[in-house]
């Protein structure tokens, strides 16, 4: 018959499996004599019987099975299951291998150790591929397209094909595995026959054949060597197979809702199925793990580059399938807020919070450098905090690791999934892409190439960084070209570095109406080291000492004058290698009385002000972009000045607006700041944080939180109110949090 003749035919391409599907269904063949009539029974008689002999093989017999591509070939006497995964693993029939009927076998001869082969046996029109191009998700709309939809199910239907073969490869891999954990992988085995079988049958409805595009080899490249049993299992398992569980019910809610009951029901049952695939991986898993460790802690062990713990979460995040599969809640807590990038080299963020006094310590003297108590507990408890710069995927070093409902609440509030390492030893073996510190320092330096990675040659300018470095481009700026509603050049402080220098620029500000002057360290930073004289009778003995320790410190201070400050603005944006700088925006900030940092506004700069600064700022309607007007003025000038010193990335530009006796001015270039900056945070949250909000640095006693011991509870973040915390509060002594207005009733 043909479909007899069709299982003998040598493999071929994708006509083969037309030819078995269209084939009729055949009369099973029985070797059996058909029974006669039923004859009273003889009377019994003694017989001598003969010892008993092994039970004789059935012979063969053809039954066409459907379920799978076509049929598949199903035979009595019970084949080797060594036999089959060799078949699936090396065949290159689509029908007659790989869907090899898998319900019926003996595991009684596993045979030797099987090397792998580079790649497994196919036909020439659906060989792998390592040149296919990447898949993306195609738009919701365009799944009206027939074609759309079955492109998808072609990656589908290859993901599956892989599986099969990387499944037939561990049971020739390794032979001497619990028999159990053996049979139930052949049984998972012809589960994804037939989701194959399924995915094949229904792409090539919609008009796509398993030829028609390319396959990529990713994941028999990314699995085929697993060291061990319960490495397979984890990858296998508790990576693909749990990924698999968000796919399919994603896919199959938007195959729905486009119409395609037919699709969404094949998914609706390969979800089904996948539940028990993935609940096989935890079963085994835990019954090989070591007994000290949790099974969050082996699956973190044994997923390696590729196969990261972030490809074992698809488009959507299916914590009710997890829980059905037996993963614990704990594991699924975790896997939920990993982080962790899914093969793209993440760039390795950390905070750096006195880059400038490390600076200012290597031109003083040659020996390392050592934070003071205070700047070492604000970069412990705020090492969190570039989490909200860094992208998707990314790494953030922090002091220790971070509490599961903290990570929780982070990811309620829509802030990016990353990866938050407290061990630098856990980087050893990932592939990592740029050094991300919060600023660029002799410590920073140290710590890159600890961590081998790349980083910006020390051959920055020395002076970059330092209040005085901005102060000529300041200066230039406001004398050539300024707007109307600038200050004048004279609101520039000068450098001295002498007492006396001070007190002599001290009297000729006075003499131009200023009658206070605000004296800063070179490398001062957040309000620190920096003294206001406010009249210039003769400096008491200890203003004169501070002033002298000042110079000794910092070797240059600037002085200039103190202005009655209304506004606090910052410009920020990012400076390439040619000089040019990609504006990013302007954010409004507030400060204490002595000019530390208190507070950064998310949304636009001129938001919640009173009418008559609205006003002003945007020139009664007339100007409305002033501030993004002068941001660009100033970043243009600034680009070529800081890559010419040797800064790349990131800049932010300090501004304020002043009382003046005529009503404001705007003075643009108060200090550059080469690093990440509190007002580059906050405009990275305008993303995930909607409305008024500000980011505000709290202390011990300003919060009940901060300081809280770890188990008081966080409260759940909303869309509209209450606080996102971006670092966590308890047991710190402070905190970044995101304030939104409580809602009146």
């Amino acid at each position: 018959m043909l479909r007899d003749l069709a299982c003998t035919l040598p493999p071929g391409d994708a006509c083969e499996t037309h030819l078995l599907r269209d084939a009729p269904p055949a009369p099973t063949l029985d070797h059996r004599a058909p029974r006669g009539p039923r004859l009273a029974p003889d009377p019994p008689r003694r017989v001598q019987h003969d010892p008993p002999s092994p039970p004789r093989p059935r012979p063969y017999r053809m039954r066409p099975t459907k379920g799978h591509i076509g049929y598949t070939v199903r035979m009595s006497a019970r084949p080797q299951l060594r036999d089959l995964a060799l078949r699936i693993l090396e065949g290159e029939s689509l029908a007659a291998d790989k869907c090899v009927d898998l319900r019926h076998f003996a595991d009684d001869a596993p045979g030797p150790v099987y090397t792998a082969p580079l790649i497994p046996g196919r036909s020439a029109s659906i060989r792998l591929s390592s040149q296919s191009a990447r898949s993306t998700q195609p738009p919701f709309s365009a799944l009206e397209e027939a074609a759309v939809r079955g492109r998808l199910l072609h990656a589908m239907a290859n993901h599956e094909l892989q599986a099969l073969e990387l499944m037939a490869l561990a049971l020739l891999r390794f032979p001497r595995a619990d028999r159990r954990f053996r049979r139930g992988l052949a049984h998972v085995m012809a589960d994804e026959q037939s989701h194959l079988s399924m995915y094949v049958q229904r792409m090539e409805a919609l008009g796509v054949q398993l030829s028609d595009l390319p396959l990529s080899d990713f994941f028999w490249r990314a699995l085929r060597s697993p060291s061990d049993p319960l490495t397979f299992v984890v990858q296998m398992g508790l990576v693909l197979e749990q990924a698999n569980l968000d796919f399919a019910s994603h896919w199959s809610q938007r195959m729905r809702a486009a119409g395609d009951a037919e699709t969404a029901e094949l998914l609706d049952r390969v979800y089904a199925e996948e539940v028990g695939h993935v609940r096989h991986g935890v079963v085994w898993a835990t019954r090989w793990k070591n007994d000290h460790d949790t099974l969050w802690e082996t699956f973190l062990a044994h997923t390696t580059e590729p196969m990261t713990p972030a490809r074992a979460i698809g488009p959507t995040f299916d914590r009710t399938a997890r829980t059905r599969a037996g993963l614990p809640s704990d594991f699924v807590d975790r896997l939920q807020t990993v982080g962790m990038s899914r093969g793209r080299p993440a760039d390795v963020w950390w905070f750096h919070p006195d880059a400038e006094g490390a600076r200012a310590h290597a031109l003083r003297t040659p020996s390392p450098y050592q934070p003071k108590k205070g700047i070492a507990r604000l970069s412990s408890d705020l090492a969190a905090l570039p989490a909200v710069l860094a992208t998707a995927g990314d790494i953030v070093l922090v002091h220790e690791p971070p509490r599961p409902d903290w990570l929780a609440h982070r990811l309620q509030a829509g802030l990016p999934t990353v990866q938050l390492v407290h061990d630098p030893d856990q980087l050893a073996n990932r592939t990592l892409g740029a050094a991300r510190p919060w600023g660029w320092s002799p410590v920073s330096h140290a710590r890159a190439r600890s961590l081998s990675l790349p980083s910006e040659e020390p051959s920055r300018a020395p002076d970059l960084g330092a209040k005085r470095w901005g102060l000529a481009a300041s200066r230039e700026l406001l004398a050539h070209a300024p707007e109307p509603f600038w200050s004048p050049i004279s609101v520039v402080p000068i450098e001295c570095r002498s007492l006396q220098a001070i007190l002599d620029h001290q009297t000729h500000l006075a003499t131009l109406g200023y009658p206070a002057v605000v004296v800063k360290g070179d490398w001062s930073a957040s309000g620190q080291h920096r003294r206001v004289l406010r009249d210039r009778a003769p400096l008491p003995d200890g203003e004169r000492t501070r002033l002298e320790g000042l110079l000794r410190r910092h070797g240059t201070v600037t002085v200039g004058p103190w202005l009655e400050r209304i506004l606090d603005f910052s410009f920020h944006g990012d400076v390439a290698a040619d000089g040019t700088v990609q504006v990013r925006g302007v954010v409004r900030f507030d400060t204490h009385a002595d000019g530390r940092f208190a507070g950064a506004h998310i949304g636009p700069p001129h938001r919640d002000l009173p009418r008559e600064l609205v006003r002003w700022l945007l020139n009664d309607g007339r100007d409305p972009d002033r501030l993004g007007r002068t941001a660009q003025r100033v970043l243009t000038r600034l680009g070529p000045l800081l890559a010419a010193a040797g800064h790349r990335g990131p800049v932010g530009v300090d501004a304020l607006v002043h009382r003046t006796s005529s009503g404001f001015a705007l003075w643009p270039m108060v200090e550059v700041n080469p690093r990440w900056t509190m007002g580059r945070v906050a405009l990275a949250l305008r993303g995930s944080v909607r409305g008024s909000a500000c980011l505000r640095l709290v202390r011990r006693g300003q919060h009940p939180l901060i300081g809280a011991p770890s188990h008081t509870p966080l409260p759940a973040p909303t869309h509209a109110t209450g606080s996102i915390w971006l670092t966590d509060p308890r047991e710190a002594e402070i905190a970044a949090v995101v304030e939104r207005p409580t809602r009146q009733n």
